[in-house]
């Protein structure tokens, strides 16, 4: 299957990167210290892997004429993964799910893209070198490695 390049939109690979890992720390923070609903850490990779993946859609396809109709579904799919691997284990009142699954996940929906624009904003605007958002995620991503790796011992 061959992907347009005229489809290809203007989200690139160090805005992804740069807004992954914060967007992780946002996901634990969220769940542990605002919800005080802690996850098992596969579910923080999992759910912050399907709201990476947001990136497919508005990369590849963003300037394809079935653009809206690929993002609604790829959101659909994100919410169905994050009431299905964050808030249904809890198995709390239909109340909390509902807004956890709607607030929760639009919160961190947020978060994740605001995070990418703080890296697109330093290149665009401050015409910062995309390398410096690579190397700060690079030693971000590390960093989250090492505090959730000692959270687990």
């Amino acid at each position: 299957m061959m992907i347009d390049p005229a489809w290809e939109g203007t989200v690139q690979f160090y805005e992804l990167i740069f807004g992954t890992w914060l967007s992780y720390i946002f996901l634990v923070v969220l769940w542990e210290k605002i919800l005080k609903a802690p996850l098992d850490e596969w579910r923080y990779v999992l759910i912050n892997f399907i709201g990476a993946g947001a990136f497919w859609v508005n990369h590849y396809f963003q300037n394809a004429d079935f653009w809206m109709t690929l993002l609604n579904l790829y959101t659909l799919w994100f919410f169905i993964a994050w009431y299905l691997f964050a808030v249904r284990p809890h198995k709390r009142s239909k109340v909390w799910q509902v807004g956890v699954t709607l607030g929760g996940g639009l919160a961190y929906t947020i978060a994740f893209i605001c995070f990418e624009n703080i890296a697109r904003y330093g290149v665009d605007q401050l015409e910062f070198p995309e390398f410096l958002f690579m190397f700060i995620s690079y030693f971000g991503l590390t960093g989250v490695i090492l505090w959730r790796g000692r959270a687990a011992q």
